[in-house]
C-alpha cells in the first residue's frame, strides 16, 4: 500500500471534534487537531485500511494502526452551499462539532513506544510531540519497506530528522572523509564537499520533509556542506530585532563567524557558517523556539510577540545555490491552516490550544481540548499576553 500512495493535498470538510483532557494531554490533544486539520495526513491515513483489534491483535505499526484510526473518528461535513444572512447583513456561521472523544489509545502509545515523554502529568512540548509522532510513523514506514526489499543496505540507516536544532550539530573535522560526499561546483567555480545521508522517502518525509543545507567556510580551504533533514524548522526568535517570522527567516540563513575553532595542527582559523533551504515540505511547520535553556540550568519560556502572515512566501534568497532558481514562486508560497500556542509565562506549566483553518466553514475554529468555537482570522494572527503562537503549520499553495 504504501508504496502506491499519492500524497492528495485537497482539503477535506470534517465535522469538527473535541478531544476529551482527563490527564495533562493537551499539549497532545493540540497536535492531534493541527494533523486532522493537515489534508495530506487525513488522506494518507484514510487510504491505509482500518483493522479491528480482533483482525490484529499484534501489530508491528502501533503509531499508524493509531492515526489510521484517529482519522477514522471524524466523519465528512458538506460545504454549505452560501452563509446565511443575518441581522445587519452580518454573516452567521454555525457549526456543530461532533460529540468530544478521549483518545486514550494514541495517549498509550507513549508507553508502547519508548519515549521520554511518558510520565503522565508533566507538562510537556508540542514541538518534541509533534517530532516523537512524525519520527515514529517514519520509522514504522521504514520497517515495512525493509519487508519488501530486505537486502536494501540503505534502508538501514534511519534518516529522520532528529529532533535538535541544527546550530547543535557537532562540527565535522575539516577534511574528514566519508563515502557520501561528492564535490559540487558552487557559483563562481568553487568545489565544495557536500556531505549525505541517502534520505529513504516514506509518504510522511513526503508530506513533512524539508532539507537544510549548512555550510561551512574555511580560510583557504573548500568549503564543507551538509545536508540535514528536518520535518519542523526551528526558528529562533531571542534576538531583539527579531519581531516577525521573515526576520526569524532571514537570521536563520544569516551567515555566522564560528568562534574558536582549531585545525589539527592546534592553529585557531577563522571559519564561518551559512544555512540556507535546499528542499522545502509540502507542508511547513515553523517552530517558533520559546522555550530558552538558561546557563543555570533552568528553562525560561520567552513571551514576545512574534508576527506571522497567512500567506507566507519563502523569498529565494533563504533558498540554497543550487535550487534559487528551480523553484518557481508557487513553490514558495504557503498558507497557514493551523496555529498551536502556548498559554501561560512559565516554561514548565501552561497549557496548549489549537486554531485550524475548516474548509466547509471557509473559516477558523479555536479548539481547546473539548471545547471548539468559530472565530475571525483576525483573531488568529492578532497577538494577546496570554497566548503566544508556538508551532506554525502552512501548505503550499499551489496543491490547494
Amino acid at each position: 500500500l504504501l508504496e502506491n500512495v499519492t500524497l492528495i493535498h485537497k482539503p477535506v470538510s470534517l465535522q469538527p471534534r473535541g478531544l476529551i483532557n482527563k490527564g495533562n494531554w493537551c499539549y497532545i490533544n493540540a497536535t492531534l487537531q493541527a494533523l486532522v486539520a493537515c489534508p495530506p495526513m487525513y488522506h494518507l491515513m484514510k487510504f491505509i485500511p482500518l483493522y479491528s483489534k480482533v483482525q490484529r491483535p499484534c501489530t508491528s505499526t502501533p503509531m499508524i494502526d493509531s492515526f489510521v484510526r484517529l482519522m477514522n473518528e471524524f466523519t465528512n461535513m458538506p460545504v454549505p452551499p452560501k452563509p446565511r444572512q443575518a441581522l445587519g447583513d452580518k454573516i452567521v456561521r454555525d457549526i456543530r462539532p461532533g460529540a468530544a472523544f478521549e483518545p486514550t489509545y494514541i495517549y498509550r502509545l507513549l508507553t508502547v513506544i519508548k519515549s521520554s515523554l511518558s510520565e503522565k502529568g508533566r507538562q510537556e512540548d508540542a514541538e518534541e510531540y509533534l517530532g516523537f509522532i512524525l519520527n515514529g510513523l517514519h520509522e514504522e514506514m521504514l520497517n515495512l519497506k525493509k519487508l519488501l526489499s530486505p537486502n536494501d543496505e540503505k534502508l538501514t540507516i534511519s534518516n529522520g530528522p532528529k529532533s535538535h536544532s541544527v546550530n547543535e550539530e557537532e562540527q565535522e573535522e575539516p577534511g574528514e572523509g566519508s563515502e557520501d560526499e561528492w564535490e559540487q561546483v558552487g557559483p563562481r567555480n568553487k568545489t565544495s564537499v557536500t556531505r549525505q545521508a541517502d534520505f529513504v522517502q516514506t509518504p510522511i518525509t513526503g508530506i513533512f520533509g524539508g532539507h537544510i543545507r549548512s555550510v561551512v567556510y574555511q580560510q583557504s580551504s573548500k568549503e564543507s556542506a551538509t545536508l540535514q533533514p528536518f520535518f519542523t524548522l526551528q526558528l529562533d526568535i531571542q534576538s531583539d530585532k527579531i519581531r516577525t517570522v521573515q526576520d526569524a527567516l532571514e537570521s536563520l540563513v544569516a551567515r555566522e563567524s564560528v568562534q574558536g575553532y582549531t585545525t589539527k595542527t592546534k592553529q585557531e582559523v577563522e571559519i564561518s557558517r551559512r544555512v540556507t533551504l535546499e528542499k522545502l515540505p509540502p507542508v511547513l511547520v515553523l517552530h517558533l523556539k520559546r522555550f530558552v535553556y538558561e546557563k543555570t540550568g533552568g528553562c525560561q519560556k520567552l513571551v514576545k510577540n512574534i508576527d506571522y502572515p497567512v500567506d507566507l512566501e519563502i523569498s529565494k534568497e533563504l533558498l540554497s545555490p543550487g535550487v534559487k532558481n528551480k523553484n518557481f514562486k508557487c513553490h514558495r508560497t504557503y498558507r497557514l491552516f493551523a496555529v498551536v500556542y502556548h498559554h501561560g509565562s512559565s516554561a514548565t506549566g501552561g497549557h496548549y490550544t489549537t486554531d485550524v483553518f475548516q474548509i466547509g466553514l471557509n473559516g477558523w475554529l479555536r479548539i481547546d481540548d473539548q471545547m471548539v468555537k468559530v472565530i475571525n482570522q483576525y483573531q488568529v494572527v492578532k497577538p494577546t499576553a496570554d497566548r503566544t503562537a508556538y508551532l506554525l503549520y502552512y501548505r503550499r499553495v499551489d496543491l490547494l
